[in-house]
């Protein structure tokens, strides 16, 4: 029977991965915060449990899938935090994407009780996780990485980034700029189009089809458009650009496409709109062309 695994965090990634283990015939236990999002796993066939704790007390290999630096942070350190719970042949693997720092430091804080520690953001969204296709990007000795390879490589191909925390995170940065950049721009491709008289689906058919064209384009094309949902939340990629702009301003880069881009997402966070769909981001592109129309 495959090994057990635990998940601490059950969103809309969490909860996929979680039905692929279970599909698996993997017996899976769970723990999120939001009683919605453990009724779904508990639905689905997992076992939910009170704590990241007591999760890690039945799983020696868990899966953290939570939004932020403070989140994961919080479920593996905190009282009752993974660390409460696991034993010295327990491997935690932080898909999140989070800050280098904090990454850096969680892992030293599992060194220190002898837990094997793996970086690895992915990145793909939901839609690629049934067919088993996301881009896993593990930082971890090959010795540690080889644990979990069974459990990884049922949701996507792993890229061994290198063996240190904070490997996987750093090219998960260079990711996420392109990936906020693209998301900017096809909201405002989206915007042009109709200000032209353009029929928007047709434009971004062509987009699509073309050398300029790509996958999150066209998901984020389409959730625009037919009011689809998004491959991911717009709070997510809020809190994923501003960790975009914190490494540039670490490294000292001056990128000004991505600093543009960034703009946007900080004026959603600043309207509320973080538990928004991703493609409600053109609300906020077309309020600020609005607004230049105005003002001229």
């Amino acid at each position: 029977m495959p090994e057990p695994v635990g998940i601490i965090g059950l969103g809309r990634i969490g909860l996929a991965v979680a039905k692929t283990c279970l599909n698996d015939g993997r017996k899976t236990f769970g723990y999120d915060l939001s009683p919605v999002a453990r009724e779904g796993f508990a639905a689905a066939g997992g076992i939910t449990l009170e704590s990241p704790e007591e999760v890690a007390r039945r799983a020696d290999v868990i899966l953290v899938l939570v939004l932020n630096d403070d989140q994961v942070t919080e479920v593996i350190t905190g009282k009752r935090g993974i660390l409460k719970g696991t034993g010295s042949v327990s491997t935690i693997v932080c898909m999140s994407t989070i800050n280098r720092d904090t990454l850096q430091s969680v892992a030293s804080r599992c060194r220190a009780k002898n837990v094997a520690f793996v970086d690895c953001p992915f990145t793909g969204g939901p839609a690629r996780i049934p067919s088993r296709s996301l881009t896993l990007i593990a930082a971890a000795p090959a010795e540690v990485l080889g644990r979990v390879r069974d459990i990884l490589q049922a949701i996507g191909t792993i890229v061994h980034a290198g063996i240190e925390p904070g490997q996987g995170q750093a090219i998960k940065h260079c990711n996420q700029l392109l990936v906020g950049v693209t998301h900017a721009a096809t909201m405002e491709v989206i915007i042009l189009a109709r200000k032209l008289g353009l029929d928007p689906a047709l434009v971004t058919s062509v987009v699509t089809s073309g050398i300029a064209g790509s996958d999150y384009f066209r998901l984020l094309a389409e959730s625009v458009l037919k009011k689809t949902p998004s491959p991911g939340g717009l709070g997510q990629m809020c809190k994923d650009m501003g960790i975009v702009k914190s490494t540039l301003k670490e490294t000292g880069m001056n990128a000004m496409v991505a600093s543009a881009a960034s703009g946007y997402f900080a004026d959603a966070l600043k309207l509320g709109m973080s538990d928004r769909e991703g493609a409600d981001l053109i609300e906020v592109v077309e309020q600020l062309s609005e607004q230049n129309e105005n003002q001229d």
